[in-house]
């Protein structure tokens, strides 16, 4: 059967990058250092109070200001981030539209917050599935909506399945139409949001997590949550079928162990980490210098993590990256360096474009090929039968007046002709 494509028309579109700074914690005794201003500019301040002669004559400073899509700070909630840079997008998936959102930073800085939430505070995954519900059941169309979810895991550059109980190695595979799959995932049909936020929760308990020194609750893994939602047009062939997928990503924080004292696994696990995220940065890059100064090689396969984001950051979706950071004066070389990937993700384009299908399009060419023939047929029956009443009434006829002059049928090199009696 035919896969769903996309058709020609595409429209090109620049990554929406975000960023969010967490509230300052009492006991992390340092000093807050990020200010957001005007919703759009993070300063982040020089964390050395104490400057020697040298650096104070020639005005030496570690201040870095940034300018951003949207910027949230300490006080926005995660329904402000999802109404101002999120809900737009998430509305298109019921039309056909692909759409990615990831949260990035360090680890302790409110990704997974900002992602999974709580429940007095829910994240950008909640709200973004009981939207697309809300989306379906307020919908005035008679199309039918099928929804449908799957969540994986990358831990330590293995693929594992989220909402199998004892999942094996999964694998990626390239398809030529459907692009980067994951041979053997599950996929669940779902009828509501509460079904998928059991899902969630079911995942996120099977999920690879550790105590740090920098977090109490450090995700080891990158999780990725897929909805995908087929709206299949009712008329009398259901030839066309339109299919929207949406991917929220909660990616694993980067650490330096000479902060978080790990040894042995946890060393391991956070050296991972770190190389997949170096992967992703690398692509960010690698995209930013495409669109300044041409063509460049990306390094999707230096990792998974890249390859299974691949669409996100380069095709066709319509992708919002959230950059989370700490106030604390201590992160400080990690909140730069997030903001300046950040801040080169600004610069990469993707081409969004409806995923208009042709599932069902053979069938309804061969619907219209049967109608036309039994049409057909029947106008051949009745000019047939029309054509054998008449033979046989000239036969009838032929035969009266071969009685009445005394001849009859006589067949002669196979052809019958009257004959005189």
């Amino acid at each position: 059967m035919p896969s769903i494509r996309a058709p020609a028309a595409k429209k090109a579109t620049t990554l929406t990058v975000a960023v969010k700074c967490r509230p300052f914690k009492e006991i992390e005794r340092s000093r807050d250092i990020v200010r957001v201003i005007d919703n759009k500019e993070v300063v982040v301040l020089d964390p050395d109070l104490l400057k020697d002669y040298l650096d104070r004559i020639q005005n030496r400073t570690k201040e870095k200001k940034y300018c951003f899509d949207h910027a949230f700070g300490p006080d926005c909630t995660n329904v402000d981030v999802y109404k101002r840079c999120i809900s737009s997008v998430i509305s298109g998936v019921a039309q056909g539209l692909n759409a990615t959102v990831f949260a990035y930073g360090s680890t302790g800085s409110g990704k997974t917050y900002t992602m999974v939430g709580t429940r007095d505070d829910p994240g950008l995954m909640v709200l973004s599935l009981h939207t697309i519900f809300d989306l379906i059941k307020t919908d005035k169309s008679s199309d039918e909506f099928e929804v449908t979810c799957s969540y994986l895991e990358v831990y330590n550059e293995v693929i594992y399945d989220l909402l199998e109980k004892s999942s094996g190695h999964l694998e990626l595979r390239e398809d030529p139409e459907q692009g980067i799959i994951v041979a053997g995932l599950r996929r669940i049909k779902v009828r509501s949001a509460d079904k998928i936020l059991e899902l969630l929760n079911l995942g996120n308990s099977r999920r690879k997590t550790e105590s740090t020194e920098a977090n109490a609750t450090s995700s080891r893994s990158h999780a990725v949550l897929e909805i995908t939602v087929k709206r299949k047009q009712r008329n009398k062939y259901r030839n066309q079928v339109m299919q929207g997928k949406l991917a929220l990503v909660d990616l694993a924080g980067s650490e330096r162990a000479s902060e978080t004292n790990s040894g042995g696994q946890k060393l391991r696990d956070g050296a991972n980490i770190n190389r997949s995220l170096l992967a992703l940065a690398n692509c960010i890059n690698a995209l930013g210098k495409q669109q300044k100064k041409g063509l460049a090689y990306v390094p999707y396969r230096n990792s998974k993590l890249t390859r299974i984001l691949k669409d996100g950051l380069s095709g066709n979706s319509q992708t919002v990256m959230v950059a989370t950071v700490s106030p604390a004066d201590s992160q400080y070389h990690h909140t730069v360096n997030t903001l300046k990937y950040a801040d080169r993700a600004k610069e990469i384009k993707t081409h969004i474009q409806k995923n208009i299908g042709t599932v069902d399009t053979h069938v309804s060419d061969y619907q219209r090929m049967i109608d036309s023939l039994q049409i057909s047929s029947f106008a051949s029956m009745t000019i047939g039968l029309t054509f054998f009443r008449m033979c046989k009434k000239i036969t009838y006829l032929a035969g009266v007046v071969a009685a009445r002059i005394g001849t009859w049928w006589r067949p002669i090199n196979g052809v019958e002709v009257f004959v005189k009696a």
